[in-house]
């Protein structure tokens, strides 16, 4: 039996699913520029003016893609291997919790694992409703997303950092998958 009240009421409520995923040029205002990134030291009492001045220099050094963190043992000092980063996630608690799990992993003891850098963009502010990584960013705010097609998709994994564009939803998350991670998700349709 056909309810019109019922059906009027689930088309009603579509578009508002729909806007949960933003198109390109919507994203496009929502998404920090792609340029740059800035790194942000947590002091943290174990770490000596030695380490806070490598922690200052990074970026010079090595090309850190936001959203990133690194953490480090406080038994074990900046300089030892239980020091681990993760960069180009999503946001920068996935970027913290990854860090922090890959540095109490190989830590040896001691008090777990402290994030004493963040990497995010330039001019962060946070409370945006849609972040990305830095070369998420890029595929949105690029030719990527556009050559996509006209049911183009970007998916993400939040836990991971992956992305991929697909020319739909299928191909996007599928592409997303492919590369080992289980929490894909459409993030920018085109």
């Amino acid at each position: 039996m056909f309810r019109p009240a019922l059906f009027t009421a689930l088309l009603a409520a579509m578009p508002a699913f729909a806007q949960d995923v933003p198109d390109r040029d919507t994203a496009r205002d929502l998404l920090f520029g792609t340029r740059n990134a800035d790194i942000a030291i947590i002091r943290q009492d174990f770490l000596s003016e030695a380490d806070l001045a490598t922690l200052q220099q990074m970026p010079q050094v090595a090309q850190l893609n936001y959203y990133g963190a690194m953490a480090a043992a406080p038994a074990d000092g900046l300089q030892a291997e239980a020091t681990q980063g993760a960069f180009n996630f999503h946001s920068l608690e996935a970027a913290r919790a990854a860090a922090i799990a890959a540095c109490n992993g190989a830590r040896t003891g001691g008090p777990a694992c402290v994030v004493v850098a963040e990497i995010r963009p330039r001019d962060f502010e946070p409370g945006r409703s849609l972040t990305l990584s830095q070369d998420a960013s890029r595929a949105v705010t690029g030719r990527d997303l556009r050559r996509a097609g006209p049911d183009g998709r970007l998916a993400i994994s939040a836990s991971t950092g992956f992305w991929a564009v697909g020319d739909d939803e299928d191909a996007a998350l599928a592409a997303c998958s492919a590369q080992g991670a289980s929490d894909c998700e459409i993030a920018v349709a085109r």
